[in-house]
């Protein structure tokens, strides 16, 4: 006869480690207002986040339009205003084309971290059944 304890117990882990995993992946992105001083990271910090990608940008342009940035008086208000341009297009999207973005470019790793959750729960399940016949 099975003991069902063998199945359950790991079972168990995976449901929990899948789980907690998918709720903090959510809540990225949730709750977009605040509800019990609780709010999503994404909502909360997102006028720092389009700061940071606005200054991150300007790495991304090939160096040899970066080559802008050495013409006196008016490069580095070039440079700025490039980065500003970023900085305000991603503040002037809403939080739900943000979250589409995001979840584009990483949907995958999103979607690895929640099973790889399940499957540390799992092997934890395996664990304790190993301590608890020893």
């Amino acid at each position: 006869m099975i003991d069902y304890k063998l199945i359950l117990i790991p079972l168990i882990g995976f449901i929990i480690g899948y789980s907690t995993n998918y709720l903090a992946i959510k809540m990225l992105f949730h709750p977009r207002t605040k509800i019990l001083g609780i709010q999503g990271l994404l909502p909360k910090h997102r006028k720092q986040l389009a700061q940071r990608i606005g200054d991150v940008s300007i790495e991304l342009i090939p160096s040899n339009l970066r080559e802008i940035e050495k013409i006196p008086i008016i490069g580095t208000a070039t440079i700025q205003y490039i980065k500003n341009s970023v900085e305000n297009q991603i503040n002037s999207l809403s939080i739900t084309q943000l979250e589409s973005i995001v979840l584009r470019v990483a949907q995958k790793e999103l979607r690895f971290i929640t099973w790889i959750g399940g499957l540390i729960g799992f092997l934890i399940g395996l664990i304790q059944i190993g301590i608890f016949y020893i």
